[in-house]
């Protein structure tokens, strides 16, 4: 499934420039009766929100329309705006562009955009805001190609969230992110027969936090995947461990 963000990333990739542009392309996906407005800017928002709500649908190609709408979009890269944005946007969803159309880059039984919206919707109901601001401020980053602040705004996510965790589990005492993790792994909410935390730096949430922490260059490795990595990552493990919460305040 492909996100608003990268319909959105999409349409302005597609760079518009005349009506006659926009002509074109409504009778190329016979969108004729949709696009609506006097300026070519009324026209974009109402071809996105055309794609909002049926972009995912499939077409004779049996690919999503939003796939055929990057197909023509990469007929002629020339005409077209700056992709980087998009392809920031394809990476958060799981997809990435290749030379003639988009693919996935994660596989299929990774349900990621469906862990995104169910986390978002438990941090909104259990008041988590100072959580989500961090979620969205690393998401923006990551968007626009900030791969650094991406990653400190994605360190914070997960750090603000734990804290939280222990304030509304009434999990103990500590006062530093470690002694709150140790009290949530004491009380139980990190599962000992999973060795989810061990208290000797191997366990899974104890080597979830390193990975977030990576010491020193890796000139080998490219901050686009890395970021890209992280926030699947992080999306994955947090939806996990906030359904989990969820449960134990109901």
């Amino acid at each position: 499934m492909f996100s608003r963000r990268s319909i959105l990333a999409l349409v302005n990739a597609l760079n518009f420039r005349t009506h006659d542009e926009v002509e074109r392309f409504s009778i190329e996906f016979e969108l004729e009766s949709v696009i609506s407005g006097q300026w070519i800017k009324e026209k974009e928002t109402s071809i996105t929100k055309y794609l909002v709500e049926n972009g995912n649908a499939k077409t004779q190609s049996g690919a999503p329309f939003v796939v055929d709408v990057v197909e023509y979009l990469l007929r002629d890269r020339s005409n077209c705006a700056n992709t980087k944005a998009l392809e920031n946007a394809l990476a958060k969803d799981g997809y990435e562009l290749t030379e003639s159309s988009v693919r996935k880059s994660l596989p299929s039984a990774i349900p990621l955009l469906e862990s995104e919206n169910k986390l978002v919707e438990i941090l909104n109901r259990r008041g988590l805001t100072v959580a989500i601001g961090h979620y969205e401020q690393a998401i923006a980053a990551h968007g626009r190609g900030d791969w650094a602040a991406a990653n400190a705004q994605m360190r914070s996510f997960v750090e603000e969230f734990f804290n939280q965790c222990h304030a509304l589990l009434s999990a103990g005492s500590g006062t530093t992110t470690q002694q709150r993790k140790e009290d949530l792994a004491r009380t139980g909410f990190f599962a000992s027969q999973y060795n989810e935390f061990l208290n000797n730096g191997t366990g899974f949430v104890e080597g979830f936090w390193k990975r977030l922490h990576p010491q020193g260059s890796h000139p080998g490795l490219s901050e686009s995947a890395d970021s890209s990595f992280r926030l699947h990552l992080v999306l994955l493990v947090l939806h996990h461990y906030a359904e989990r919460l969820d449960a134990q305040l109901a």
